[in-house]
Formats: C-alpha cells, sequence, structure tokens
C-alpha cells in the first residue's frame, strides 16, 4: 500500500504541474492516463478510503496569516499558507495538523470528522517576533544575538514614494547614514554610512544584490560640462526589491574585504515561495511632478542698470550669433514706458511674471509591473516584468526603463537544492546640460530680466539659428537643440546551489555576473554658445560618443556549519571569493560640425578618440564564527585576507577582521522583565578592520600623450606632422604603497519596553583611516606634478539612535511612530608632510578642500576683510565690502546632524505613511541664490522702493555694519548709505565668496503615502486575491528658513565627495501620485 500510495503521489503531483505549466497540453495528460487509471483502481480502497483534502485560513491577530508552514506530523507531507491565509492539504482522519510560524507559537490540532480546521495563531509567549535577518554572504542570524546593527527597510516602506532610483528612497529612514540628493533630471543620492573612510576615493557603500556584489559606479557631474548624471542603481527596479539592510560596522563589513571599507546594503529581491499558489500580481502608479521650489521675484522694476534701460543693455538680435544683452532687473519702474526691443519692435514696457516659471512644464512618472509567482513542495519560481517612464520639468528630458526578472528554486534532492536569479534591464535616457556653462538653459534663466518676455518672443528662425540677444544660449533654444542621450544594457545573474551533508553542515556556491554596456552621446548644436559638451565647440558645434562595457564577475564557496552542544551553539562560516572587474572605455569627440541636427560623428570636421582597459581582480578567504550560549550570550569572530591586483607582489596581502558580541541581560536575568514592563534589555559591542587596496595601475608611471612646449605660449600637439608624441605621465606611481585600513570600534544597545510598544537601539562609534591611499601635490621641478603613496590619517566618531513605538494600538487603530537620529564629524588628522591641503573640487575660489586638523570637506574661498576685532572693513569711498586676496575657509558643508521621523497610522484596511526629514545645520555655496539677488530679480531686492517720488533718483536704504578700513575715519563705524544695487551686487555682498555661502538646515515632508486594502471577505468570491488603491507624494513641503528661494539639496558635482557647491544647479521636484495593485 505504501509503494502504491507513493506512485500515486508522484503521479498526482505531475499531473498538478502539468496542469499548472501546461494546461492546454491535453495529449501529454492523455498519454499518462492509462497508467493514472490502474494505479487509481488499485489504490482507491486503500487511499480514498483513509485521505481526504483538509482546508482552513491561518490568522493572527491582525488578519489572515501568509507563510505558516502546515505539516502532516510524522510525515514530510506539508504546505504553506497563501496570501489570505488559506491552506489545503492531503491528511487522514486522526492525523495531527502542526502549524508554525517564525516568533509565534506552535499550533498542534488532531483532525476529525470535520474536513475544515481553522486556527488561529499567537505570538510566542506574548513577545516581540525573533527577527531573522541575513548578515554577509547570505548567513542568517537571529537579530537578538547580534554585536552590530542591522536596520532593515521592507519593501512597503522602501516603496512608498515610488521614486525610480532606490538610493534616492533611502533617506530619512536608517540611522547612521547621510542621503544626500544631487539635484537635477533622473539623479540618484550620495549615501555616507557613518561618515567618511578615505580621502579622494569612493566613500559610497558596496551594493550586494541577492548575495552578489553589483557595480554602483557613475553619478558624478563635470562642474563645467555635461548632463546630470545617474548612478547605475537606478538600473534597479525597486517594485522587485523584497528587503534591504544596511551593514554599518566594520565588524559586520570586514568579511565583504576592501569593497566593504565604506558599508554595505544588502538588497534581497522578491521570490516565489515553495508550496505557494501560483498568483499574479499588477502593480501600476503614476504621478506628476513640478518644481519643488522657485525664487520669489519682483515684477516693479525692469531690466537695466542704475535705474536706466539702453539701447546697448537691450541688445540686438543677430541671427545665429551671441549679443550683449543686459541680464539684469537694476532698471527704471515699470510704468508701461514704450521701448524699442532687441528686435527692432516697439512694445510697451512690462513685467512679465511667469517668464521664468514658464520654461518648466509638469513632469509624469508612470510605473507598470507585472510579475507571476508559484511553487511546488520543491520548487518555486517568479517571473517580473517591469516598466517605468519618467520626465523632467524641463522638455526634452526622459528616461525609459525596462526589467526582466526571473528568480527560481528547486529541491532537486533531499541534500541538493539549486537556485538561479538573472534580471535583464534596458534604461535609456535624454537629459539637458547643467553646471557651470553657457548652454544650461538656466545658467542665466533664473534671472531673466523681469521685463523680457522669453515665452513670447522668438528664440530661433525657420533655419534654426538661434535668436536671442544675450551672450549665453536662450533657455528653449538650448533644451531643444543641446542635449544629452544614453542608453544601456545590463544583465545581473548569479547561480547559486546548496548541499547538504548532514542535518548541521552544507555548502553553498554562489557565481555572479554583473555586466553592462553603455553607450552615450552629447550633442552642441552649431550656435551653441557654451561648448556644453566639448570643448572648443561654441558656435561651430560638437559631438561626444562615449561607450563603456563593464564585466564583474565575482565567485564564492562557502563551507557553513551549526552544531549545539549542551548550552552552547556554535556556527562557523568559510570560504573564499574570486572577484574579477573589467572595463573597457572608448570616446571620442568631434569639431565643426557641417549639417545642423544631424547627430552623427561623421558630421565632424575634426576627431580626437580616446580609450583605455582598466582590468583588476581580487581573491580572499575568509572565516566567520559565532559562539553562543543559552539564549543571551554571543560572540562572533570573522577573519578575511585579500590579495588584490591593484598592489605590487610584495604588498597585496590585505589581512582585516572583526570580533562583536552582545549580552542580552533580560534572558540571563529573566527577572528583569517586570511581567513584560521590560522585554529587551540587550548590550553590544564590535571593533573591526576593514581594508582597501590602490586605485588601478597606481603603482607605476605609464606614458601619456605629449604636449610640449616651453612655457612661454608655443606648443606642440601631438599627433604632429603625423608623428605620434609621448611623455610619461605627470602622475608618478607608487610600487611601495600598501593597503589603507580603517578600524572601528562601536558600542551599542538594543531595548524594548511595554510589551515591545517601545524599542530603542543606540551606538556610538570612532573609525580611524590610515595609511590613506592618495595622488599628493609635488614640485614639478621633480619632473612630475603628482606622486601617489600612504599619505594621511583619518578619524570619525559618531552617534546613532533609532527609536520606535506604537503609541496607540486597538483592534482597528494602531500608530507607529519611529525616529532615527544620525550624528557624525570627519575630521582629517594627517596628511603628507609638507602637503597643506587635498583639493576635491571647485574653482580657485571656491573650492572644497582636506585640511589637517580640520573637518572633512570645507569650502574655501575669499572672505570679507575684518580687523582684529571682527568687525568688517568698510571701503570709506564706496561704503562696501572689502574682500581678502587670499583663499580661507568660508563654510563647513557637513549638517550637525540629521533626523528621520515616520508615523504609519492604520485604521482597518486604510494605511497612512508620513515620512518627515530634518536637517540642521550644513553650508553650501549657492550661485542661484546669488545671481537672483545680485541681478536684481529677487523680491528681496525690491523691498524699499529704489527711486524717489522722482522715480529718477536712486534711493539708498541699505548700510553695512562694520568700521572704515582707512581714511580720518578709520576704526570708526560706517555711516554710509548703499543703493540696493551696491548693497547686494558683486562689488557688495557677492565682492567676496563668503557672501555665497548659505545654511542648507531644512524640515521637509520628504514622503507621503494612502492606501486602502480591500477586506479578503469582500473578495472570497472573485477571483482577487488583494485589491489595494493608494495615493502619494514625495517634497511635499519643504522648510529651509537660511536658504531662499531654491530647494538646498542640490550638489554641483553630483555623487561625489565634494559637497557644498551649487552652481546653477538644475531644480529638485515636488511629486504626488496615485498606484494601484492587484493580486490574483
Amino acid at each position: 500500500m505504501d509503494l502504491l500510495c507513493y506512485l500515486f503521489g508522484i503521479l498526482r503531483i505531475y499531473c498538478d504541474f502539468c496542469c499548472i505549466t501546461n494546461s492546454n497540453n491535453n495529449n501529454m495528460r492523455s498519454k499518462f492516463k492509462w497508467i493514472f487509471s490502474l494505479l487509481l483502481a488499485l489504490s482507491m480502497q486503500f487511499v480514498f478510503a483513509q485521505e481526504k483534502t483538509i482546508s482552513g485560513t491561518v490568522t493572527d491577530e491582525t488578519g489572515a496569516l501568509p507563510g505558516v508552514n502546515v505539516m502532516v506530523s510524522g510525515t514530510k507531507n506539508g504546505t504553506q499558507t497563501g496570501f489570505d491565509g488559506k491552506y489545503s492539504i492531503k491528511a487522514k482522519q486522526g492525523d495531527v495538523l502542526v502549524f508554525s510560524f517564525l516568533g509565534m507559537d506552535t499550533v498542534k490540532i488532531t483532525i476529525g470528522s470535520s474536513s475544515v480546521v481553522d486556527t488561529a495563531m499567537k505570538t510566542s509567549g506574548g513577545q516581540k517576533l525573533e527577527e531573522v535577518v541575513v548578515t554577509s554572504f547570505g548567513i542568517k542570524r537571529d537579530k537578538k544575538t547580534l554585536g552590530y546593527s542591522t536596520p532593515k527597510i521592507e519593501a512597503t516602506e522602501l516603496t512608498a514614494a515610488r521614486a525610480t532610483n532606490v538610493t534616492n528612497q533611502i533617506a530619512g529612514k536608517v540611522a547612521g547614514l547621510r542621503v544626500t540628493g544631487s539635484g537635477g533630471a533622473f539623479t540618484g543620492s550620495s549615501i555616507i554610512i557613518r561618515g567618511f573612510s578615505t580621502f579622494t576615493g569612493s566613500n559610497q557603500p558596496l551594493y550586494v544584490v541577492d548575495g552578489v556584489p553589483i557595480d554602483n559606479s557613475g553619478g558624478g557631474t563635470a562642474l563645467q560640462r555635461g548632463a546630470s548624471a545617474s548612478n547605475r542603481a537606478i538600473d534597479i527596479n525597486p517594485e522587485d526589491i523584497e528587503s534591504l539592510i544596511v551593514l554599518k560596522d566594520a565588524a559586520s563589513t570586514s568579511i565583504y574585504g576592501s569593497r566593504g571599507a565604506s558599508g554595505v546594503i544588502l538588497i534581497t529581491t522578491k521570490k516565489g515561495k515553495k508550496g505557494e499558489k501560483s498568483t499574479v500580481t499588477f502593480s501600476s502608479s503614476y504621478n506628476v511632478g513640478n518644481v519643488n521650489r522657485l525664487p520669489n521675484y519682483q515684477n516693479e522694476y525692469a531690466q537695466g542698470s542704475a535705474g536706466r534701460l539702453t539701447p546697448a543693455q537691450i541688445g540686438v538680435v543677430v541671427p545665429g550669433r551671441p549679443g550683449t544683452m543686459s541680464n539684469s532687473s537694476w532698471g527704471p519702474k515699470i510704468m508701461g514706458q514704450t521701448i524699442i526691443n532687441s528686435f527692432g519692435q516697439q512694445e510697451v514696457l512690462r513685467a512679465y511674471e511667469n517668464n521664468v516659471s514658464d520654461i518648466f512644464k509638469t513632469a509624469y512618472n508612470a510605473q507598470n509591473n507585472l510579475s507571476f509567482t508559484g511553487g511546488s513542495e520543491k520548487s518555486s519560481f517568479r517571473l517580473a516584468l517591469g516598466n517605468t517612464e519618467e520626465t523632467y520639468v524641463l522638455d526634452n528630458n526622459k528616461l525609459s526603463r525596462n526589467n526582466i526578472t526571473f528568480s527560481g528554486n528547486t529541491q532537486v534532492t533531499d541534500k541538493l537544492n539549486v537556485g538561479a536569479n538573472i534580471t535583464y534591464t534596458n534604461t535609456s535616457s535624454k537629459r539637458t546640460l547643467q553646471g557651470n556653462n553657457l548652454s544650461n538653459p538656466l545658467f542665466r534663466g533664473y534671472f531673466i530680466p523681469r521685463s523680457y518676455n522669453l515665452s513670447g518672443l522668438p528664440f530661433e528662425d525657420a533655419a534654426g539659428q538661434q535668436l536671442y540677444a544675450g551672450s549665453e544660449d536662450n533657455p528653449y533654444w538650448t533644451i531643444k537643440n543641446n542635449f544629452y542621450t544614453d542608453k544601456v544594457n545590463r544583465i545581473l545573474a548569479n547561480f547559486n546551489a546548496k548541499y547538504d551533508f548532514t542535518s548541521w553542515l552544507n555548502a553553498d556556491l554562489r557565481i555572479g555576473s554583473d555586466y553592462f554596456n553603455l553607450t552615450s552621446t552629447g550633442f552642441d548644436e552649431i550656435g551653441n554658445r557654451g561648448a556644453g559638451f566639448v570643448q572648443g565647440s561654441s558656435l561651430i558645434g560638437g559631438i561626444v560618443e562615449n561607450a563603456q562595457n563593464v564585466h564583474n564577475v565575482n565567485q564564492y564557496l562557502t563551507l557553513n556549519a551549526t552544531k549545539k552542544f549542551s548550552d552552547f551553539t556554535l556556527s562557523a562560516t568559510v570560504g573564499n571569493e574570486f572577484n574579477n572587474n573589467y572595463s573597457f572605455a572608448s570616446q571620442v569627440t568631434g569639431l565643426s560640425l557641417v549639417v545642423p541636427g544631424f547627430v552623427n560623428l561623421s558630421n565632424a570636421v575634426t576627431y580626437a578618440p580616446s580609450s583605455s582597459i582598466v582590468n583588476t581582480k581580487l581573491f580572499g578567504v575568509f572565516a566567520d564564527v559565532t559562539l553562543e550560549y543559552k539564549n543571551f550570550l554571543s560572540v562572533n569572530v570573522k577573519a578575511r585576507n585579500d590579495w588584490s591586483s591593484t598592489l605590487s607582489p610584495e604588498n597585496n596581502s590585505i589581512p582585516y577582521g572583526g570580533i562583536s558580541g552582545s549580552f542580552v541581560l533580560t534572558e540571563a536575568f529573566p527577572g528583569l522583565k517586570f511581567d513584560d514592563k521590560i522585554n529587551l534589555i540587550k548590550l553590544r559591542a564590535s571593533a573591526g578592520e576593514v581594508g582597501k587596496g590602490a586605485f588601478a595601475y597606481a603603482t607605476d608611471t605609464y606614458f601619456a600623450q605629449a604636449n610640449a612646449s616651453d612655457g612661454f605660449g608655443p606648443q606642440i600637439v601631438f599627433p604632429f606632422n603625423g608623428n605620434a608624441g609621448f611623455s610619461l605621465s605627470n602622475v608618478a606611481g607608487n610600487p611601495a604603497i600598501t593597503p589603507e585600513f580603517t578600524k572601528e570600534v562601536a558600542f551599542g544597545t538594543e531595548m524594548a519596553f511595554f510589551n515591545n510598544r517601545l524599542n530603542i537601539d543606540a551606538t556610538y562609534y570612532e573609525r580611524n583611516s590610515r595609511n590613506v591611499i592618495l595622488s599628493i601635490p609635488v614640485s614639478a621641478s621633480s619632473g612630475v606634478t603628482n606622486f601617489v603613496q600612504n599619505a594621511g590619517k583619518l578619524q570619525t566618531k559618531g552617534v546613532e539612535i533609532a527609536v520606535s513605538g506604537i503609541p496607540i494600538r486597538t483592534q482597528d487603530f494602531s500608530w507607529e511612530l519611529g525616529a532615527n537620529y544620525t550624528q557624525f564629524e570627519s575630521v582629517v588628522k594627517e596628511l603628507a608632510p609638507g602637503v597643506s591641503n587635498i583639493f576635491l573640487g571647485g574653482f580657485t575660489t571656491p573650492n572644497i578642500r582636506l585640511v589637517a586638523g580640520d573637518q572633512y570637506g570645507q569650502i574655501y574661498g575669499s572672505k570679507y576683510q575684518r580687523d582684529a576685532n571682527g568687525n568688517m572693513l568698510i571701503s570709506p569711498t564706496t561704503g562696501l565690502p572689502l574682500p581678502t586676496t587670499s583663499v580661507e575657509k568660508i563654510g563647513n558643508p557637513n549638517p550637525d546632524f540629521t533626523m528621520g521621523i515616520t508615523n504609519t497610522f492604520t485604521y482597518k484596511g486604510i494605511s497612512l505613511y508620513v515620512l518627515l526629514d530634518i536637517r540642521e545645520g550644513g553650508d553650501q555655496y549657492s550661485r542661484n541664490i546669488a545671481d537672483v539677488q545680485r541681478n536684481g530679480v529677487a523680491a528681496e531686492t525690491a523691498e524699499f522702493p529704489r527711486f524717489a517720488a522722482d522715480n529718477v533718483t536712486i534711493n539708498k536704504p541699505y548700510i553695512y555694519q562694520g568700521v572704515y578700513a582707512s581714511g580720518p575715519n578709520a576704526g570708526q563705524p560706517n555711516t554710509t548709505m548703499v543703493s540696493a544695487q551696491d548693497y547686494y551686487g558683486n562689488s557688495g555682498k557677492y565682492i567676496a565668496a563668503e557672501g555665497f555661502i548659505y545654511d542648507t538646515s531644512w524640515f521637509r515632508v520628504r514622503e507621503v503615502s494612502l492606501s486602502y486594502r480591500l477586506n479578503p471577505k469582500l473578495l472570497a468570491n472573485t477571483p482577487f486575491k488583494q485589491f489595494e488603491l493608494g495615493a502619494f507624494g514625495r517634497n511635499l513641503f519643504l522648510s529651509a528658513p537660511n536658504y531662499p528661494h531654491f530647494d538646498p539639496e542640490q550638489n554641483a558635482l553630483g555623487i561625489s565627495n565634494a559637497q557644498g557647491l551649487e552652481f546653477n544647479s538644475l531644480p529638485n521636484t515636488r511629486t504626488i501620485g496615485f498606484n494601484l495593485k492587484v493580486v490574483l
């Protein structure tokens, strides 16, 4: 009978599988019909007389409970509950059903005569669910035993505002992270975990998807050329993410080797579940976006200067040629005067209140996702399709992303489990120029004269030649004609196999590949005035084509063991990893275009090609051992050694490791719990060291194309007369460089009170980086200008606190409140001998630099002159401040602290989620604010009447607080009154870079999400398992009291170590939308 039942079960499963995967294939089923009939007849008296289908619903205090394991005791017959908490299983009367779920009391029910068995499960002992988290290399650990912090963001919270780039969805949600957007079209965010760990190398974290590291390069932006850039995280579809875990401590990241020195972000994607019924999930969202913050303008005063508007200031339009038009609005009061405009036409002088806002349009973001999941007793799968279409608030900007993802897993034998994940992504975009460039539409677009009819006057003629009297490109013309396009094809794939030697010992093999091809084109139309993409292309036009192929392969093999000895549990992992990174990049620039609008290199007269290849390899071995005593004491030791190809053979060994421990007082001394008033008191500590190799090819000096000159002007640019010329690079390599190391010590606590309705997680940490690798400047008389060496120390101290609680919880309503606090200070302790600073970005003034003894990345520039008492020195002849000739520290871009506050309100099927984002402190050099003020368009420049009653005599209502710098009244308080134009002008407030500095403190409603999920009872007789509607928004409110007119979340250099510069940035957006989710 057992044999027949076994055969019958196999055939039944196979037929069910055929019905699922090939329901229309009647021929295949008919081939097995005679076998099925025979076995059915032979086994009916043994099987059907005893077995029946048992079904029911499993619930907890919140409703239906999916994912509950349902087993027939003493057998391998089992299943899981679906999304609706329902299950179905074959069993006999008298059998015992066992219902189990992590963190809940196991329930056992004996089957009687009824075929329906429902049950309600309760949390184990009234305690909080024990959370299992995935740590390094996919190792699963009970969170309570960890000696370091592992904050986790679930999918619902991560995708609340439906942002396209996953890095933008992390802001304000995790303590210890400083997340800052860079502004512009389709950009990502800089993520700094627990401060800076290196000087000029990347401080961005390592991203690991399903156990395999991926490339997240890009996102940096040139200060004076190019379009806004995306980091490669934009290729990831956030709707495919199940959860995101952040590893911050060196004790947890050291196992990832040199790539984990700046922290690790672990992304787990959605997958099917074994025993799960097939489901189809469709989700769709659509939102519209507008400029988050536009300047407040004055509309009383016209174009011009010193109260006058002359023909020279109006300018004359010459097709295809720059003009001399004044962009300032310091002209006469607008009173309906008649003027001759730059087109030679008469017009009545008036203010065009919307001439700037009309440049912008309403953007949209549409996301549609369809997934199929299912599984049998031994296998599971998920197939997902995703499409995203997004535009920007400037015309001619669009991003399109298409994702296809498949993940599958099967239990081949009782001991062998194999799985595979593969994602293909196609991302393409078209973008506008940005930055400090005459072809950036907002380079002077924000301060178009208030009396200039920008949208009403033509910007090009029939031949496409630009018609604009300014020296810069007309905003509408450059948006239409100068652009950047790119296309990325990317494949993320990994294969994994796990073999169980015994119940306590297994081997795990993972092989992952990240391949992408990126092609891009920057196009400067004939007649452009800014050479936005190709240097030297002004008026003549230019084109640049870039191609990049990146192929990264990661392989690791681990041996994992978990064994219990009396009160001790020992877990150990040993393994190795091989990593190969290959990148090929080529660039061809073309100048002097022949045919307008023809975007092809063949349209250029001259060409300049270049290419590069970078190939690095890394091999590492590692071990991870954890010893737990009972349920309250845990010690974890990690060790790793890498061998990196970027270092010379005698120095390429990079050893590091970490140790962490936790002590759960409430488990060691149960009496501390006080009737669930105190649920958890846990102390933890960790110490670890992470190493990092050099950048590629830093150990040698290489030849580069020569540009011979005598230092007085004449220069030979090779190739010359058909001959190539090369000379040694100005940057000298160093075979003696050694790895740089970052050591971290952290102490923390986790506490839970009032039946886990109040939870606290706090950490203090200190990081010290030494032997930092960087290229330091040396005297050019040595034959080189820079030399690579280990030359610095960096220290970070910080505190992070996360508090969560449930102030109100009733049967129908709950309010969950969370807050996270991040504060750290990274200080440059030491640079190379004789090196006073390291330049990170900018100009002579302003710039961002590293200076020994000061915080990381300070802002330097010219200052106002002051006396010994700090009084501003004022010119006795003008009444205006005087600038320093030296470059000094003028600002600190690092905030004092950042906070995120989340509120989740739930009433039956309605849920409201609100994320508040707070930043205190942090300076920024703002070119945009300066431009709207010094050109007289900002509202505050007209707070006082500019003229006397005759509308001719200029009023002087302003005075600078300070003392006279010289003359007979030197040292006496300044009493010289000045006009608004002088006060806000380049000879007044903005005579020194110090005047451009603004405090970026903000309070913003970062995300809001409102959703309604239909009661499952209403869907009982429908094909729907879940039906959800919602509305959401991002950046719905912003208060930045010390940063007027614009959103301070900007960075001219994009995702970069240099923060605090804003040069003619493109705006951030405010979005509002709706979403739908249906599960069948």
